[in-house]
């Protein structure tokens, strides 16, 4: 096997092995070297040297990562390391290497049906068939396939939060494509390239502007690697993106918005996209704040919180990791006293949901802030008022 990546090549020699990256939540769950972040770039290294041909058990230790970047938040040499070891999977799927069984079967049902989970493609705006949307805007809602296939809940109450608010927007429907992250995360970017040409093209057909994202994942790939994607390709990049945490605030911060006050105990978990990948940490809190509940922060959190463990195709291929990695954060959770959790990532909710199994309770932000809105002289409302009076 050899290794053609110029930013693998650049970086890999840089680890001084000191092995502060032991934070990395796979680590810390096996304890085994090979699946530290030292233990991925010392195999890199010996692959770079053409001293080792990993073998499909090596294969697969690399991929025991949720790509969360615990590991770059103590990197003592600031070595990029997500980059690094989302490049070295491209490299391993360019070699045959890769992808793992899983992930190729998440690929070949996406290449189907446009989405990870194997869903009919004209199932996914079914969530949004009570609704009426504008075919064009500035603005467009990119549901993402998590909320779109398996917790509508967050899709309704975004579009119902959008509604009250008179923000103009449209939604793509069964037009909208996978934004790609599950195959960035694991090596596998033609695909994700195809689906950046089709939602582009989906964008610019609708005159969009903006792309608002309920997903962290959806928000960190629009964001971060969507820009770079078309440079790559040659598109023109000129759409702003927002996460809804953001939009909300904004709203708050207008006098847009006022919440119900409610005096609750909750704890807030920062998704790893949304968070160490993207820098946002205290939107979502203040948020809360205004909201009048009382965060109890866990003890890892912000640039330091856990990982739920469901990230970067550990939950599809390694189900055990996975659970183990959130059962810890589950943990951290109860340890608090808090009511529930919050959390502003649809893929944190479905997983930490599943392993909490009953005993807290995981929901979203945008949830709170669509049931806790107090209906305000906005336009929307006062037509509501008349059609009232006048019944």
């Amino acid at each position: 096997m050899k290794i053609t990546g110029r930013l693998i090549e650049d970086e890999a020699f840089v680890c001084v092995q000191c092995h502060y990256c032991r934070v990395c939540p796979a680590y810390q769950a096996i304890k085994w070297e090979s699946v530290s972040p030292r233990g991925r770039i010392y195999l890199l290294r010996g692959v770079l040297k053409g001293e080792i041909d990993p073998d499909s058990t090596a294969v697969e230790d690399f991929y025991r990562c949720t790509t969360c970047g615990a590991c770059e938040t103590v990197c003592q040499t600031s070595i990029p390391l997500v980059d690094v070891l989302e490049m070295a999977r491209a490299e391993f799927v360019k070699a045959g290497k890769a992808p793992l069984p899983v992930h190729k079967k998440l690929r070949d049902v996406a290449e189907k049906n446009w989405n990870p989970y194997g869903e009919e493609r004209g199932e996914r705006a079914r969530w949004a068939s009570k609704y009426s949307f504008k075919d064009k805007s500035d603005t467009i809602y990119f549901a993402g396939c998590t909320a779109s296939y398996r917790m509508h809940e967050l899709a309704e109450n975004t579009v119902e939060f959008l509604f009250k608010m008179n923000v103009d927007f449209t939604y793509a429907g069964e037009d909208e494509y996978c934004c790609g992250s599950p195959f960035l995360r694991t090596g596998q970017r033609e695909l994700a390239y195809e689906f950046f040409r089709k939602n582009y093209e989906e964008w610019k057909k609708r005159g969009v502007k903006r792309i608002l994202a309920t997903c962290s994942g959806c928000y960190r790939t629009l964001k971060r690697d969507y820009p770079k994607i078309a440079e790559e390709l040659g598109y023109e990049w000129d759409f702003e993106v927002m996460h809804t945490s953001q939009l909300i605030h904004d709203l708050v911060m207008a006098g847009k918005v006022v919440f119900e006050k409610k005096d609750e105990k909750v704890t807030y978990h920062d998704p790893c996209h949304l968070g160490r990948h993207m820098g946002v940490y205290e939107v979502p809190r203040l948020v809360l704040q205004e909201m009048g509940l009382e965060i109890v922060e866990m003890e890892h959190n912000r640039e330091n919180a856990l990982c739920c463990g469901a990230g970067g195709g550990v939950k599809s291929q390694f189900k055990d990791l996975a659970n183990d990695i959130g059962e810890r954060r589950i943990e951290e959770a109860l340890e608090t006293g808090a009511e529930y959790i919050v959390s502003c990532c649809p893929f944190c909710k479905l997983h930490l949901n599943q392993t909490g199994e009953g005993r807290i309770v995981v929901v979203d932000l945008v949830e709170l802030a669509n049931k806790r809105t107090k209906s305000l002289n906005n336009g929307v409302e006062k037509e509501k008022e008349q059609q009232t009076r006048r019944s």
